[in-house]
């Protein structure tokens, strides 16, 4: 591999999305990841949707990397993984509190055996705190972080995202946990705990609405396409369909006015200013909607992009979206072939490099399929053989 990770290795056994992804992220950067599985095999191998028999979701969180079944529980297993930590780079787990302990693998049993190790520990809720021992998904984190109340309709009851928004950035939160670590490493020549968690994501990612409930001790509300504090900023009804527009600036707002052939609106004095449209955002949305309806949404979008009006199509399919040519000019999806299940589409990483740019592995292997390959770089015989004697080596 001759990504910018070349030359890194990094053992992965986590499960679920938050850490499996991260770990495809760096075998797309050029590390060399070892996936570490337990027996019955990690939970999104039974996690739909289905193709040609193979949970889809493990085939893209899980590409690019060497698997090995271990029994974490049985010392033979243990003492495998042991020894893939002692020239290992990186460590990631996802794992409850306590378990590494259980396990014996805990940060301060490994950075015993290799003080360069990063010990990256992903987790739900953290560390401490009265949640530190539960598990997650990302609709509870979505749920407890709020992102259920300020989703739906504009005065209705709130929503669930359709998005899975906490699951797939707080891998990337963790990826970049990895990276500074190991920037960190560079100067002082030793590992350290970097740890990460989906609520720390999903307070990172709420920052705006957080700030809004400080700034005026009110709980944000649902408010549709559109927003508490910039007016207009939310989808219009165009002849075709709909699209969004946003005016962020005042040069923007008089932009939209003249091009919507309105541009009495623009010296109004009801709507001079963001503040007055946003209180009387019931006088002017009515205006601005009627306007709309007079064209294609495509015909706006030309004529709101040549003047400089923040503007884009609202997509209701989202196949149109892996279509879209500047998704494909950009090279944001890469399809791979697999046995089994034939094609299969997964995300490119979300950076470019001009120098070591991404290259994409196999699609997620078959359990334990480099075993040997792996054990004979160890120098270890045989599973068993690990532990029947102090000295496993050939």
């Amino acid at each position: 591999m001759t990504g910018p990770l070349a030359g890194i290795r990094v053992i992965d056994v986590t499960e679920g999305a938050q850490g499996p992804w991260a770990g495809a992220l760096l075998a797309d950067l050029g590390a060399d990841v070892i996936k570490v599985e337990k027996p019955e095999g990690e939970m999104m191998r039974r996690s739909g949707p289905l193709k040609g028999g193979h949970a889809l979701p493990n085939a893209g969180l899980n590409h690019g990397k060497r698997n090995i079944v271990l029994d974490l529980k049985d010392p033979a297993g243990r003492e495998i993984l042991l020894r893939l930590i002692r020239d290992a780079d990186v460590f990631m787990e996802n794992w409850r509190r306590g378990v590494p302990e259980r396990l014996q693998v805990d940060y301060d049993v490994l950075a015993e055996i290799n003080p360069r190790l990063i010990y990256a520990s992903a987790s739900g809720f953290g560390q401490t705190g009265k949640y530190s021992h539960k598990a997650t998904v990302d609709y509870i984190s979505q749920a407890m972080g709020g992102y259920f109340s300020l989703t739906g309709p504009e005065g209705g009851p709130g929503e669930r995202p359709r998005f899975i928004a906490i699951d797939f950035t707080s891998p990337l939160t963790f990826v970049q946990a990895i990276l500074l670590a190991l920037l960190a490493r560079e100067d002082s020549g030793r590992g350290q705990w970097a740890r990460c968690s989906q609520t720390e994501t999903m307070i990172a990612v709420g920052a705006v609405r957080a700030a809004e409930y400080f700034a005026s001790g009110e709980t944000p509300q649902p408010w549709g396409s559109g927003s508490a504090h910039v007016v207009p900023s939310q989808a219009f009804l165009a002849a075709d369909g709909y699209i969004l527009v946003e005016c962020p600036t005042e040069d923007s707002w008089r932009a939209l006015c003249a091009t919507l052939g309105l541009p009495e609106l623009a010296g109004d004095p009801r709507f001079d200013s963001n503040a007055k449209r946003v209180e009387r955002r019931e006088e002017l949305l009515p205006l601005l909607t009627q306007a709309f309806l007079r064209y294609r949404g495509e015909r706006w979008l030309q004529r709101l992009e040549a003047a400089g009006v923040p503007c884009g199509s609202v997509r209701w399919d989202i196949e149109d979206l892996y279509d879209e040519p500047q998704v494909v000019a950009n090279e944001l999806l890469i399809d791979r072939e697999h046995p089994e299940m034939g094609r299969v589409r997964t995300n490119a990483v979300p950076w470019l490099f001009s120098r070591t740019p991404a290259e994409y592995g196999e699609l997620a292997v078959a359990m334990d399929r480099d075993r040997e390959e792996l054990l004979a770089e160890l120098g270890v015989r045989d599973h068993a053989a690990a532990t029947a004697t102090g000295d496993a080596r050939r």
